[in-house]
């Protein structure tokens, strides 16, 4: 039964007719993800409501918490030429910083004159603009502080938007956006190296996601095909290990040693951790902070002397 959810296809949708715009959240809700075409969308609404739109479309897909692509002349020149022009460059800066989950080459990669070229031009460009936000912190805390009011906030002692989300959503839903954004509003303020989260569908890593962290994601995950899944979520580096396969305190401290062989956490550094798995069918969702050590991983009130300051 397992082997066969898995198997399920996700939809895309790809946004690209003027009817799609009145039924956008309708569209969002139903799919598995989105696609903004912007080539087929500018052929029928105005060129100027193109950039609006497509800002629009992204927004909507964070608030629903489902993925959106941006596709469609990126990078058009490079079909014939090797260089683009600053032109595509800004649009590409343009798209990362309205926080889209990734970026979609098509010609240029299909049938341009050169295909390695573009995905490098794409992959620096991308990579420089979020060094650049994160260095001047750019709405660092914006999105989980704006998830928290959301989901907790009240109106001089009357229902405010806090109720309204928590009317709209099951408790599991409402404890589970709760723990993701408090998760991502203490590792910004706790300036973690990593956030580290234990799930088995995906979904507390796709609300991770959805608050935009300072810091990566690393996601662990015991199937192949939700850690498939998570490989299009914004920021997020998705493993498949066996969950709990021992005890849960085991399993945190394998992932420890395992991030720091490859190199992708130093001894010292602070993580946040966030689980909604545990070693039986019932549902542990916590928070954790924890400190990389030389041996693993320890908690924060054991702070190794040499540990850095946060």
């Amino acid at each position: 039964a397992a082997s066969a959810a898995a198997a399920v296809p996700s939809v895309v949708s790809k946004i690209e007719s003027f009817d799609s715009l009145p039924n956008l959240d309708e569209i969002v809700a139903a799919s598995d993800a989105v696609m903004v075409a912007r080539g087929d969308l500018g052929a029928q609404i105005p060129l100027e409501d193109v950039p609006v739109v497509q800002q629009e479309i992204t927004r909507t897909c964070r608030r629903l918490n489902k993925p959106c692509i941006v596709a469609s002349h990126l990078l058009r020149s490079m079909l014939e030429h090797p260089t683009p022009t600053r032109a595509e460059v800004a649009d590409i800066a343009d798209v990362v910083q309205q926080r889209a989950d990734a970026l979609m080459l098509s010609g240029e990669s299909a049938a341009g004159l050169h295909p390695m070229k573009s995905l490098d031009v794409l992959r620096t460009v991308a990579t420089r603009t979020e060094h650049f936000m994160q260095a001047y912190q750019e709405d660092q805390q914006s999105e989980a502080t704006d998830m928290l009011e959301r989901l907790y906030s009240r109106t001089d002692g009357q229902n405010g938007a806090g109720a309204d989300a928590k009317a709209s959503l099951s408790e599991a839903e409402y404890i589970s956006e709760g723990i993701c954004a408090s998760a991502t509003y203490l590792s910004n303020q706790l300036n973690a190296s990593a956030i580290f989260v234990f799930t088995k569908r995906g979904y507390m890593a796709s609300l991770l996601s959805r608050c935009r962290p300072s810091c990566p994601i690393f996601a662990f995950t015991d199937t192949d095909a939700v850690r498939r899944k998570m490989n299009l979520l914004w920021g997020i580096m998705p493993f498949r290990i066996d969950l709990f396969k021992d005890n849960p305190e085991a399993t945190v401290e394998r992932t420890f040693k395992l991030l720091r062989r490859r190199e992708l956490i130093k001894e010292g550094e602070l993580v946040v951790v966030v689980s909604d798995v545990g070693p039986t069918t019932d549902i542990i969702r916590s928070i954790q902070v924890r400190y990389v050590t030389s041996e693993g991983s320890a908690a924060m009130a054991t702070q190794p002397k040499d540990a850095p300051k946060k």
